[in-house]
């Protein structure tokens, strides 16, 4: 596999989980009637060859995605073709989330410049 499954009381506290977020939040510690299921849900934190986070040089987006980390991102970089950086995030909430904005040097993760499919 390409990452790892834990339940959400953990997921709250992994750097590289999505929504991505530098969390410092506990959930369900102590569990309550509004955290019962931080023990019961569980899912992936997917791996990365890059940094994974909203401050600067970090990408918005894991390598691996999906529900069980089996998709793969293609390489990303800027489309030379616009004059608008693509790739910058910052002042961007990651894939519409209510909080959480890139720092200014954060990166968006665009597969294969918008130019095709990636094989």
């Amino acid at each position: 596999g390409h990452g790892k499954c834990v339940s959400i009381r953990t997921m709250a506290l992994e750097e590289s989980a999505q929504p991505v977020d530098h969390n410092n939040f506990t959930y369900g510690d102590p569990i309550t009637t509004a955290t019962w299921d931080a023990v019961k849900i569980y899912g992936c934190v997917c791996d990365s060859n890059w940094e994974v986070g909203l401050l600067p040089g970090e990408t918005q987006e894991p390598t691996f995605f999906g529900a069980d980390c089996s998709l793969k991102h293609c390489p990303s970089g800027d489309d030379p073709m616009t004059t608008a950086d693509e790739t910058d995030c910052g002042g961007k909430k990651w894939n519409g989330a209510a909080s959480g904005e890139g720092h200014t040097g954060n990166l968006c993760h665009v597969d294969c410049a918008n130019r095709g499919k990636c094989d």
